[in-house]
């Protein structure tokens, strides 16, 4: 399995204009942040989760020419507006793409994307919704999902094999923190070191680390508070800040 990070960044991404709010060393290429997007390339499947507003660049650094399905967290615009960018995708590979969401996420973007899922006059659908109830297996890559609150919201979390995506993450409902255990890498959000109302903040992140163990731990959806080389100097051993255009292989 190949996993790359198409982009690390939070909802303004890294630096906001100008550098304003921001605490990071511009020289630095790698606090650079896109939206937060990755790419799971598995058993000849290139497996997308969300479509963030800048999927038309990071695809276009990351040479990827084929995507065969999305997997949506929820539905902030951070994670979704870049979906009109998956019409090139469906063109270039004469395809309708499967997007996987939750329930709730389905009236929202079949309405606001009617164009993309059912087509219009002068446009063909590129896109076809499949409601996520369950764990699930895509053309022969087994795919186990659940919810994890996001304050107000909940956000799906995305567990391939001995990979776990866990963006937009307050805390893990129940006992489902436990289906975590024995990872080989986990990429997860972190907004910035405080608490947010709707997102853990590093304590609490470092916290599940250490419940949950995993080899290999990364983060993302990072915000322009949170410096590449001053947060490696806090973290501890097999745990890091991602970068644009990251490459882990499973």
């Amino acid at each position: 399995m190949k996993i790359t990070i198409l982009g690390c960044g939070g909802s303004f991404g890294s630096p906001l204009a100008w550098n304003r709010y921001g605490n990071i060393d511009l020289n630095n290429k790698r606090n650079f942040r896109t939206r937060s997007s990755v790419l799971i390339e598995d058993n000849n499947n290139n497996i997308l989760i969300d479509t963030s507003p800048d999927l038309r660049q990071q695809l276009y650094d990351n040479q990827c020419t084929n995507i065969d399905a999305v997997l949506y967290t929820h539905e902030h615009s951070d994670h979704t507006s870049g979906l009109p960018d998956m019409r090139a995708m469906s063109l270039i590979n004469q395809k309708i793409i499967p997007a996987y969401m939750p329930k709730n996420m389905i009236e929202k973007m079949d309405t606001f994307y009617k164009y993309i899922f059912k087509g219009e006059k002068d446009y063909s659908p590129f896109m076809k919704i499949i409601n996520l109830e369950k764990n699930f297996s895509f053309q022969g890559t087994n795919i186990e999902t659940f919810k994890h609150n996001h304050g107000s919201i909940d956000v799906q979390t995305y567990k391939i094999g001995k990979f776990a995506y866990s963006t937009d993450i307050k805390k893990f409902y129940n006992q489902d923190i436990d289906k975590l255990k024995n990872l080989d890498l986990w990429i997860v959000g972190l907004l910035r070191e405080d608490t947010h109302p709707s997102h853990a903040g590093f304590d609490q992140i470092i916290d599940f680390v250490s419940y949950i163990k995993p080899k290999k731990t990364i983060f993302t959806h990072m915000t322009a508070l949170l410096d590449e080389k001053k947060l490696i100097t806090k973290c501890p051993p097999n745990v890091q800040p991602g970068f644009d255009g990251m490459i882990i292989e499973l």
